[in-house]
């Protein structure tokens, strides 16, 4: 059976749907296993062994449509459910199988403080979507492959911690101070990872990380800092793709949570991990995901953590992990 699956969204969003891909790939037999997605996810998925042939994207849908006809698929299994890839699945003419989406619940949560979620993960969700073909969940929850020539770009004889000082919008953003606070009481080396707006955002705000810090915002590639996060004995995240990227590797998690909830269903996954949510905000949540500036023009979101709770959590986890 040849099966096109889809998801194009973001990097965090492509990893969660790897139990999907190993699951359909060992499970049907025979199963040729094709993978529709955005170009900034290549990297992360080329290595991907329940992967028989990766697609992407194309900037045209037309000519990404005219591709995938060539394939003659026996069925499709949409994992994103957008108008992108509700058009790809009308022109295609096959059988196809469809995650569903809880944006209405989203909806009353956001606006209403209303809470009518299902309360399960997104991967558990995408796997609805496959019964019909006989598929289960295996429980082995995500995974990434990484090449084996990459070079390790950090490395050191002591355990240390990774902090994710980036995300896809500034409202799910650890604040720079923030993130300078916790390095200064981590007992452990610190590695900062991030892009290039991360080192721009620290550069703004002159900011001068303690001795046992490691700057490398805007100096590593996605598979490089995916290597630093599999070393590393904790990572320290808000709700961004290397939250994604831990669970894949089993890293312990620490996930601050800004103006999204891990009531949405896209919290770590099938490994150790540690929700810090601003509940006694009445604002809160305020977006499904993401914006550039805090409505109330507060932040209290990610400002009104305890830094000094999170800090020690964190010492915690390395010290009886290692």
């Amino acid at each position: 059976m040849k099966i096109l699956v889809i998801r194009l969204g973001s990097l965090g969003d492509v990893v969660l749907a790897t139990p999907v891909l190993r699951c359909l790939k060992q499970q049907i037999d025979g199963g040729e296993i094709h993978f529709l997605t955005k170009k900034n996810s290549t990297d992360l998925m080329s290595n991907n062994a329940n992967i028989d042939k990766l697609h992407v994207l194309r900037p045209n849908l037309d000519d990404t449509i005219d591709e995938l006809r060539q394939e003659h698929f026996d069925c499709i299994v949409d994992l994103h459910n957008n108008h992108r890839s509700r058009r790809i699945r009308h022109s295609l003419h096959v059988k196809s199988y469809v995650y569903k989406k809880e944006n209405f619940g989203k909806f009353m949560l956001v606006l209403f403080k209303c809470d009518i979620m299902s309360g399960r993960h997104v991967v558990d969700r995408y796997m609805d979507a496959v019964k019909p073909l006989g598929v289960k969940p295996d429980g082995k929850g995500l995974e990434l492959h990484l090449p084996a020539e990459l070079d390790s770009v950090y490395r050191s004889d002591k355990p240390f911690v990774a902090i994710a000082c980036g995300a896809q919008h500034e409202t799910k953003r650890i604040p720079i101070d923030k993130i300078r606070y916790l390095a200064e009481h981590i007992n452990s080396p610190v590695v900062l990872l991030g892009d290039k707006d991360d080192l721009r955002r620290m550069e703004e705000k002159d900011s001068v990380f303690p001795g046992n810090s490691t700057n490398l915002c805007g100096k590593t590639s996605l598979l490089e800092s995916a290597d630093i996060v599999q070393r590393s004995s904790v990572v320290i995240t808000s709700d961004s793709a290397l939250m994604h990227v831990a669970s894949a590797f089993h890293r312990p998690v620490v996930a601050l949570w800004g103006c999204t909830s891990p009531r949405f269903g896209f919290e770590a996954y099938h490994t150790e991990h540690f929700n810090y949510t601003p509940t006694s905000l009445r604002c809160w949540p305020c977006r499904r995901m993401g914006s550039e500036k805090c409505p109330k023009k507060h932040f209290l979101c990610m400002l009104s953590h305890d830094y000094d709770a999170i800090a020690e959590r964190v010492n915690a986890i390395v010290s009886t992990n290692n």
